[in-house]
């Protein structure tokens, strides 16, 4: 089974929107908690400054598809189309 790649259609669709200037409308953070053997990363995208997905995961790749997978959910709730 295929990685969904979550990261990559938000930034697709941020750069269909917001073309070469995307950049300076989005950023993304992520921090890690908790002892080393055991730590959770949590994700959070923001676009043009307001907070959107956020995701905690044992690994920051995934964290960050699951920030990006909540973002995207947002949205398409607020009636925005991000292709597959």
């Amino acid at each position: 089974m295929s990685s969904p790649h979550f990261a990559m259609r938000l930034n697709n669709f941020l750069q269909g929107r917001y073309g070469a200037s995307f950049a300076a409308h989005f950023k993304y953070e992520d921090t890690s908690s908790g002892p080393q053997n055991l730590t959770v990363w949590t994700g959070t995208y923001f676009i043009n400054d307001m907070k959107y997905g956020d995701g905690s995961a044992t690994t920051r790749r995934v964290a960050k598809e699951a920030a990006a997978q909540k973002t995207i959910e947002m949205l398409e709730a607020e009636g925005n189309d991000v292709p597959p």
